[in-house]
């Protein structure tokens, strides 16, 4: 029986936000599920208000002011980092960049997580699938088929295979192809699915770290109806894939807090996760016990369950240092 594990709120970053010198920078409804998890896996639960503040958040005034949608598209095609991706991938990233049907900017999303460890999650989805699973929160399900290749199947029509064509300390190209079929939709539909993560790492003068995630979304479709309804319906998709972007970023907040302040729930738990790969739940097994230790060393932990109101934003400085 699957041990109980309270989850901490992760620790975000103060409400200043004047980081730029250190940055880089299921309501389930048929094409809904295709858009919100084949392009990365989604965080599990949305309810309807979620939704109603989904649409709400995708009808707000631009983030960048003075750039149109196209002018922001084509900036991030410029950040994918074509030349380091395999030329066999190559083509195919750029056709889906250029002909997306769907392009989202997701919102930056800063939580307080050692930048190693928010890269094993990230190039270990199958870490977090398994722990929504142990947890009871989704009948998602995540194949290995091969190092940074997967096979996601939602259990609701969406197949896909998910692979990673390039990592780095601050960036992920993820590609994925596969289709949707269900009673809504008569024939399957196809389609591709490009997600850039791009990420920045600051670190208090106390020691304590942060992660700064940028996500942009590209999503291809082969039907030419769907293609138009998938533009019509940009605002709502947009802001359910914006609203599971930012909940699964925070669950990996959480996951980081809960290793700090409760390392021997969160052990518990990962040593349940027996769908993993032995070495991969070993590697689980050593960041929480490798955070659980830095923490007890290094923070009072206590003072780490108080609020941040009182950090001040200049006592965040860029993270200089990525161990490899």
């Amino acid at each position: 029986m699957p041990c109980p594990v309270t989850f901490f709120h992760f620790r975000s970053a103060p409400k200043s936000r004047n980081y730029s010198a250190g940055a880089n920078v299921p309501f389930k409804i048929g094409l809904l599920i295709f858009i919100c998890f084949l392009g990365l896996i989604s965080f599990p639960k949305l309810s309807i208000g979620q939704v109603h503040n989904s649409l709400q958040q995708a009808q707000a005034p631009d983030r960048i002011v003075n750039l149109s949608n196209k002018e922001r598209k084509q900036q991030a095609i410029n950040r994918i980092p074509t030349g380091e991706i395999d030329p066999a991938w190559r083509s195919r990233v750029l056709e889906v960049a250029f002909r997306a049907a769907l392009y989202q900017a997701m919102s930056s999303q800063m939580f307080e997580c050692e930048p190693e460890f928010y890269r094993f999650l990230v190039e270990h989805p199958e870490v977090v699938v398994a722990m929504w699973q142990s947890l009871g929160i989704t009948k998602l399900k995540l194949q290995v088929l091969g190092p940074q290749k997967y096979r996601l199947d939602d259990g609701a029509g969406t197949t896909a295979v998910v692979e990673y064509l390039y990592s780095s300390p601050t960036q992920h190209v993820v590609y994925s192809e596969g289709s949707y079929s269900g009673p809504m939709i008569l024939r399957p539909v196809q389609g591709r699915v490009l997600a850039v993560l791009t990420a920045n790492y600051l670190r208090e003068t106390t020691g304590t770290p942060y992660v700064s995630v940028q996500m942009d979304l590209f999503i291809q479709v082969d039907r030419a109806g769907i293609e138009l309804i998938t533009k019509a319906l940009h605002p709502l998709l947009g802001g359910m894939a914006e609203t599971n972007y930012q909940q699964t970023m925070a669950f990996v907040g959480s996951v980081y807090r809960t290793a700090v302040v409760r390392p021997q729930s969160l052990q518990r738990l990962a040593g349940q996760l027996t769908q993993l790969d032995p070495t991969t739940q070993e590697s689980f097994l050593a960041w929480i016990d490798r955070i659980g230790n830095s923490a007890a060393s290094d923070y009072d932990r206590a003072a780490m369950a108080a609020p941040l109101d009182n950090i001040h934003n200049r006592a965040l400085q860029p993270e200089t240092t990525i161990r490899q």
